[in-house]
C-alpha cells in the first residue's frame, strides 16, 4: 500500500506542471530560433526598446505594456529631436519631459515585434529596470521577435534549462 500511494504521489508531482500556465514575454533570435531572454509578465508590466535613431542620431524610445489579455501594446514613444523618420504626430497626448518629446496614448496592439538589432543603433531592452545591451547578445544586422505566449510548467522549467 506505501508502494502505492509513493507511485500515485511522484505521478501527480510530475503532472501537476502540465496543468500551470505561466505567461511570459520572449525575445527570440530569428535566424537560429533560439530564446535570448525571457520573462514572467502579468498586465501593467512594461517594458522599453531603446536606440540610437538612424538619422537623427540621438535616443528613440518605444515603450509597451501589457494589456489584460497579455497583448504587447504600444503605449508612447520617447525621442529628443523631431525631423526625417520621425512622425510629427500620434496617439492622443504630446508632452516634453526630462528632455524629451513624448507621444502618448498610441494604444496599438503589436502582436509581434520584429527588430533588426545593430552595433550601430546600439538596441536596449530595458523590463524592470534591468537593461539588456541586445547588440552584445546577437549578431550585428540580425533580428529578434519579441512576443508575449503561454506556456505550461514543464516549457518554463525547459527555457531556464535549456535557454531555448
Amino acid at each position: 500500500m506505501k508502494k502505492i500511494l509513493t507511485i500515485i504521489l511522484i505521478i501527480a508531482i510530475l503532472l501537476v506542471p502540465l496543468f500551470i500556465e505561466v505567461d511570459i514575454l520572449t525575445l527570440e533570435h530569428y535566424q537560429t530560433g533560439n530564446t535570448v531572454l525571457f520573462f514572467t509578465i502579468e498586465p501593467g508590466d512594461e517594458f522599453t526598446m531603446k536606440c540610437i535613431h538612424s538619422v537623427e542620431l540621438t535616443p528613440w524610445e518605444e515603450i509597451f505594456r501589457i494589456d489584460d489579455e497579455y497583448n504587447m501594446v504600444l503605449d508612447r514613444t520617447r525621442f529628443q529631436n523631431s525631423g526625417a523618420g520621425v512622425p510629427d504626430a500620434t496617439g492622443t497626448e504630446v508632452y516634453i519631459e526630462d528632455g524629451y518629446i513624448t507621444y502618448g496614448g498610441i494604444n496599438q496592439v503589436m502582436p509581434l515585434l520584429p527588430y533588426g538589432i545593430s552595433a550601430f543603433a546600439k538596441h536596449i531592452f530595458i523590463f524592470k529596470d534591468r537593461e539588456y545591451n541586445l547588440y552584445e547578445m546577437v549578431p550585428d544586422g540580425d533580428r529578434i521577435n519579441i512576443f508575449t505566449e503561454s506556456i505550461n510548467g514543464y516549457g518554463l522549467i525547459s527555457r531556464f534549462i535549456c535557454n531555448r
